[in-house]
């Protein structure tokens, strides 16, 4: 994968390209609609949802909501309803800038909030016969769609593949679905290693079975961390996405302390011993979702379990209660704390997604000004309404994200999403490959342009000044990701040359490393000043 060098001497080149370099340039997008900009929030926006006994509530008032911000209560400075995504406010005075920012116009002249929903399989865990129903309910979710939706399919197997990208199509999301089916899941090769284990622990002596434990303590804890690892990255790649945002995810959940079930079974009580733990991953994959207003609606896949398993020829060590609690207060804390529900012991899942998406479409939108949050770090939030018998549900954190985070969030997005563009044109070129940094390795310069036009220059004693953040990162066809690593460059010349260089291009130039395979590389330039950004990519086989 992209890792970056030590970065070159920068020289600005008023250039528009170079020859011999393989190229792909980005066209500026005819519309923007479905992406977010890079810019700091400037309020926490929370999406409330209201019902009283089991159905919705569409008639609350702004004087009927309290927040609390760290169990204080702080001023509503903000409130809209949106109903089947159209805002009433009656117009967008009362609305928070995150929910303007959002909105587009109807034909008819109305204000609406589009959809975006990312359908995440956590194929590492699941079994084929898990997620037929699954599968099931969501051909019925497709068909509800509506023309302003957009949906992607991904599958985690170790690495993130999309199966689908973002779209309105209909046909290929059920197409997508009908591939996923068909693809088996790495939860086969994990359940063979765990009933393996399991049967070592039975046939072993007490005193040899710390040493087990500890090595599947071990290989839980890495596997855990590295798939909530990956999940927070699409969080963050679902952030970049406008308008108000799902993630379903589908998934047989994540041990809280890994190895724990085994260690209650076979070993001591507790797992203190082996001081593993996923708190800290579950606590970043919450941060980026309520720091961005993203909704998880977590669907355990298992279904209605039975407690024995006829396939085990010795009596069952492991108590069914304790695994499934294990597994499941992971799958309940993503979904609480970030406004949505764990849909559990189902085996048909279709009246569910049903609801998920009329909460996708109706609710509240009640927001405070960061005036009212002072202070750093992610923060409580506790949402509640005065009318008696009805219940609401919104995030219960909040972390104000900033312009360098959510422009990290465009590049994830790019790197899920083929084709996408950004906010101005730009061009990537990668040159000529060498056999340079190991074993498989390959080096090789990229240079990334884009109008000089499209810059913030500001006048500094003399000199026209401007702030880019470059980054590039890749994705391989396996779905394998680089990390994102931007840096920042000031561009400077004299006042009197701005008009000569406005006709031009800024090119930048740097070293990349990477392996072999089916790769596509994804730059992004930020004028940090306004906080717009162009994205490029190319797609090359690496030998």
């Amino acid at each position: 994968m992209v890792t970056r060098s030590r970065l070159l001497a920068f020289a600005l080149a008023l250039l528009f390209g170079a020859s011999g370099l393989a190229s792909e340039p980005s066209s500026p997008p005819a519309s923007r609609a479905g992406v977010r900009a890079a810019v700091e929030v400037t309020a926490m926006d929370l999406d409330v949802v209201a019902t009283k006994d089991g159905r919705p509530v569409n008639d609350l008032t702004r004087d009927e909501f309290v927040v609390r911000v760290d169990g204080k209560p702080v001023p509503i400075d903000y409130f809209a309803r949106i109903e089947a995504g159209t805002v009433h406010g009656p117009d967008l005075a009362t609305a928070s800038p995150d929910l303007v920012l959002d909105t587009l116009k109807s034909d008819d002249g109305g204000t609406y909030v589009p959809r975006q929903f990312l359908v995440y399989f956590d194929d590492d865990r699941l079994l084929p016969q898990e997620r037929h129903s699954v599968i099931e309910g969501l051909r019925d979710f497709v068909t509800r769609l509506s023309p302003s939706d957009r949906a992607s399919i991904v599958s985690y197997n170790g690495s993130t593949r999309v199966l689908v990208p973002f779209t309105n199509s209909k046909e290929d999301l059920l197409d997508g679905l009908s591939r996923l089916e068909k693809a088996s899941p790495v939860g086969l090769s994990w359940e063979a290693q765990y009933r393996q284990t399991t049967q070592e622990l039975r046939l072993s002596r007490p005193a040899s079975r710390g040493g087990i434990l500890r090595s599947w303590s071990a290989q839980a804890a890495a596997r855990e961390k590295s798939a909530l690892g990956e999940l927070a990255r699409s969080v963050s790649a679902l952030a970049a996405r406008s308008g108000k945002r799902t993630l379903l995810l589908v998934t047989n959940g994540y041990e809280w302390y890994p190895g724990q079930t085994l260690a209650q079974a076979y070993g001591p009580s507790s797992l203190t011993q082996f001081d593993q733990n996923i708190g800290d991953d579950l606590g970043k994959v919450l941060a980026r979702a309520n720091s961005s207003g993203i909704t998880i609606q977590v669907f355990d896949a298992k279904g209605l379990v039975a407690e024995g398993d006829v396939s085990e020829a010795l009596p069952a060590g492991v108590n069914p209660f304790f695994k499934t609690q294990n597994f499941r207060d992971s799958m309940a804390t993503l979904a609480g704390e970030t406004g949505g529900t764990l849909v559990e012991n189902r085996n048909v899942f279709r009246a569910d997604l049903d609801r998920v998406y009329r909460e996708a479409s109706s609710y509240y939108s009640v927001g405070v000004t960061l005036s009212g949050v002072s202070g750093p770090g992610s923060r409580k939030v506790d949402v509640r309404t005065t009318r008696p018998g009805v219940d609401v549900r919104a995030r219960t954190g909040f972390g104000a994200k900033t312009a360098d985070e959510a422009a990290v969030d465009r590049v994830e997005m790019a790197l899920l999403t083929p084709g996408a563009t950004g906010d101005f044109p730009a061009t990537l070129q990668i040159g000529t490959l060498e056999k340079k940094g190991g074993i498989g390795r390959r080096t090789a310069a990229w240079e990334v342009s884009v109008p000089m036009s499209e810059l913030t220059f500001r006048e500094e004693g003399g000199l026209m000044k401007a702030v880019v953040e470059m980054s590039l990162a890749a994705v391989e066809d396996t779905g394998a990701r680089s990390s994102i690593k931007p840096y920042k460059l000031t561009l400077s010349f004299p006042a009197g040359d701005l008009e000569k260089a406005r006709s031009q291009a800024f090119v930048h130039r740097d070293q990349l490393k990477t392996g072999k395979g089916n790769i596509r590389f994804v730059a992004g330039v930020r004028d940090v000043a306004s906080g717009r950004m162009a994205l490029a990519s190319v797609d090359l086989r690496v030998e």
